[in-house]
């Protein structure tokens, strides 16, 4: 394609080398990028194309482009460029934006949803809704994107996904399955079964926790050969990650036996390579710097003893991330001042969290929904509410390896939308009074 400037508008001249290339560069997506002057494309075919042919390509392209042209047209600038141009199908206007990126609050904001996509994001002065699509006016209300919960347990279960996405976590992540519940491979059908309904929270596996045997966990190796072997068959059955545990003892036993340094090694690499998470199970903060030391994406509960500096700082510098669970900590008679200390000071030390409560993974209650607790015990330890937000979503997608789908409400990302009344940065207690929920470009809840 070749660029002539003119003084009054710029035209493009595209030459296809033959039919094919050429039906290949319209059902991919069309760069468009739009100054704030109006602008004239031009477009000259060449290669023995007849007038029915031309006419043609140019019926497709005015479907593709329809939705942008109207959009940035109508607005008259140029909004971030979406990253997918099928028919508007959603606008919420009248609503303060927190996108879960940490930026500030977007005022009078403006959000075009596109079947399962976010398609544009703006303000009311910016990006004007075309005309005839579903509007719903949010009254001055909170847009959060869906929140995640990176830790739960029982979420092979249709009931809980349901209650989960209704009440505003449109994704949760299952740390670890039993074989009691069946089978890896039923399961990740049945978690692709429920993928199809919207009502339904979001389900991503960790499929079944690595260990050595005799230790905890439910998946037993013995050597990195196995380990080896034990990721890769989790991972083609479907598992969404990988999760290995470094666990002393719990309910009265001590001593277990762990992976070695070898084994998880080699259980990363693999998952990686795959591009799958590894999330590393601990209690106590020596079993961390040998998980920190494998690069893995998070570490699965706060330590319940002291969280030495030496191995925050080392947290921080390699960028793993941290999955608070309060609720199940403090159920099995955790210190609560101990864990908010802890924390306390891995935040202030830079240290990223992500969302989790391990919902059905102990003893005790267990919200399902958005977990209040863990955010006012995040709140205890110090961190903003923006901080919390973004732990609750952009964090939380990071961890799945997911950021670049989810956790943000920006263009081309999951339509998973949370809408509150009140002001959260103000009042977290807000985060509780959901007015709409959509997952996947549906309202699920209005």
């Amino acid at each position: 394609m070749e660029q002539t400037d003119h003084p009054s508008r710029k035209v493009y001249y595209i030459t296809p080398p033959g039919k094919k290339e050429l039906h290949r560069w319209l059902t991919t997506a069309v760069p468009f990028k739009a100054d704030r002057e109006p602008q004239l494309i031009q477009v000259f075919f060449a290669g023995g194309l007849s007038d029915d042919e031309i006419l043609d390509i140019f019926e497709r392209m005015a479907q593709r482009l329809r939705s942008v042209l109207t959009v940035l047209c109508a607005a008259g600038c140029a909004p971030k460029a979406p990253a997918y141009t099928g028919p508007i199908t959603l606008a919420l206007v009248n609503t303060v934006l927190i996108d879960g990126t940490g930026a500030a609050p977007v005022q009078d904001a403006v959000v075009l949803i596109s079947d399962k996509k976010i398609f544009a994001v703006g303000t009311a002065k910016t990006l004007r809704v075309p005309a005839g699509v579903r509007t719903i006016n949010l009254g001055g209300a909170t847009m959060l994107p869906g929140f995640i919960n990176a830790h739960v347990h029982l979420a092979f279960n249709e009931n809980n996904l349901k209650a989960w996405a209704l009440g505003g976590v449109t994704t949760v992540r299952d740390e670890s399955v039993q074989h009691v519940n069946g089978s890896l491979k039923s399961l990740m059908a049945l978690r692709d079964r429920m993928s199809k309904k919207p009502e339904a929270a979001r389900l991503i596996s960790a499929g079944t926790m690595i260990t050595v045997t005799g230790g905890y966990g439910d998946l037993f190796v013995d050597s990195p050969q196995e380990a080896r072997r034990a990721a890769l068959e989790e991972i083609a059955r479907g598992a969404d990650g990988i999760k290995v545990s470094l666990e002393d003892g719990y309910t009265g036993r001590s001593g277990l036996p762990k992976l070695t340094p070898a084994e998880l090694r080699v259980i990363v690499e693999v998952a990686h390579k795959k591009g799958r998470f590894v999330s590393g199970y601990i209690t106590q903060d020596k079993y961390i710097r040998p998980l920190i030391k494998t690069g893995l994406d998070d570490i699965a509960h706060l330590p319940y003893d002291y969280f030495l500096p030496a191995t925050i700082n080392l947290m921080v510098k390699n960028d793993i991330y941290l999955t608070p669970t309060f609720t199940v900590l403090c159920n099995y008679g955790a210190s609560s001042a101990m864990l908010v200390a802890n924390l306390r000071r891995f935040v202030h030390a830079g240290g990223k969290v992500a969302l989790g409560n391990d919902y059905g993974g102990g003893p005790g209650k267990f919200e399902l929904g958005i977990p209040m607790y863990e955010i006012e015990m995040m709140s205890r330890a110090g961190m903003s509410a923006m901080q919390i937000i973004t732990a609750c979503t952009k964090n939380a997608a990071h961890v799945m390896r997911l950021e670049n789908e989810l956790g943000t409400l920006e263009p081309g990302k999951a339509a998973d939308i949370l809408v509150v009344q009140g002001n959260p940065l103000e009042d977290l207690q807000a985060l509780a009074d959901v007015r709409l929920v959509i997952h996947g470009g549906v309202v699920i809840r209005e």
